[in-house]
């Protein structure tokens, strides 16, 4: 049986991520004044391959390319930088589809629908109460600390702007970070403009809830109808958006995975339930096979949260005792939560 450890290397080996976020890197060394045969060198790329439109890497390799971005740059801050000078068209179409979007909720649904555009692993988690919504970060598979602040700042960042971009009074109550403030933290206080807190029980950003339905100031149903298609178009070609990741990545951001049917899963897809059935079949797995995997992503997720007790994960799962949740969860992976927490436990982004 594979440990958590071996288990998240064995994902990042497999899993991947589209060229466009390999072309952001390298562009973001580029600025930083790496001659770009360097960077090709170092990285053992070739220009072809970054001109690929459709090439994907896997996610261990864009890693490799991440700890180089930030060995070649001696910026330790790489992942502010680049979150804050990339330019708005690094992930087109999502890019731009996200800026016409009717509201912030238009922005992230498109977001989540369309982001094996980009990679096969879903990136963020939303939530949302009375008053406040959250975006949840989700942690990396298979990256190191080092990596996982880099991503994290480069992300929370991207969420902060894209926020700003459709109301640009909006004010977030807090940019959270896991792990203890880096040496440079005055750059995120810079960035972030003081909301920023470390330490926390999760990595994202929390803001008002209300934001989520104003009107996008950018509006533009035609524009975002013309845009949908494109990218709709991209993920076809995509080999790895597959009708399992697609149902998987959305009962993650649902995070309850256990509670959504598979009509409402189908409705959100466009596909009557048959159809989605059919697709699911013709991959080699069933709707219950991806949503207990979502529903294991989601349990990871909590149980890696120091602030969530395995009862209380049991509670936030749907799950009336902690008894038969350890039985789904060891199901689901083949560990228990205990094996995996203690797995998990002390791990840390720290300075380098």
């Amino acid at each position: 049986m594979l440990t958590a450890g071996a288990q998240d290397h064995a994902h990042a080996r497999h899993s991947t991520i589209s060229i466009r976020v390999v072309r952001g890197l390298v562009a973001a060394m580029e600025l930083h004044g790496v001659r770009r045969s360097v960077v090709l060198e170092s990285a053992q790329l070739r220009d072809e391959q970054l001109a690929s439109a459709e090439a994907r890497f896997t996610r261990a390799e864009v890693y490799r390319l991440c700890e180089l971005a930030l060995d070649v740059t001696a910026d330790p801050a790489l992942g502010l930088h680049w979150g804050e000078k990339q330019p708005g068209c690094t992930f087109n179409p999502l890019s731009d589809l996200i800026a016409h979007a009717p509201t912030l909720r238009h922005g992230l649904d498109a977001l989540c629908h369309f982001h094996p555009v980009l990679s096969d692993d879903a990136s963020f988690q939303l939530s949302e109460s009375a008053d406040k919504a959250t975006l949840r970060c989700l942690h990396l598979s298979g990256a190191p600390p080092r990596i996982q602040r880099f991503a994290s700042e480069m992300f929370v960042l991207g969420l902060f702007h894209f926020l700003r971009s459709f109301n640009g009074d909006a004010r977030v109550e807090r940019a959270s970070f896991e792990y203890a403030a880096p040496s440079y933290h005055a750059e995120y206080t810079r960035v972030f403009e003081g909301a920023e807190s470390f330490e926390q029980p999760f990595t994202g950003i929390v803001f008002d809830q209300a934001l989520m339905d104003v009107p996008s100031p950018y509006k533009d149903e035609d524009m975002y109808e013309a845009l949908r298609a494109i990218a709709e178009r991209h993920m076809l070609r995509t080999q790895r958006a597959s009708f399992a990741l697609r149902v998987r990545e959305l009962l993650v951001r649902q995070g309850s995975a256990g509670r959504v049917e598979m009509r409402t899963v189908a409705r959100a897809l466009g596909l009557s339930v048959r159809s989605l059935r059919r697709r699911l079949v013709a991959e080699g797995v069933s709707y219950i096979s991806v949503a207990n995997d979502a529903l294991a992503t989601i349990a990871t997720h909590y149980l890696v949260d120091e602030r969530y007790s395995i009862q209380e994960t049991a509670f936030e799962m749907g799950f009336s005792d902690a008894r038969a949740f350890h039985r789904a969860f060891k199901s689901w992976t083949g560990m228990t939560p205990d094996t995996l927490r203690n797995a998990r436990s002390g791990k840390g982004a720290h300075d380098s």
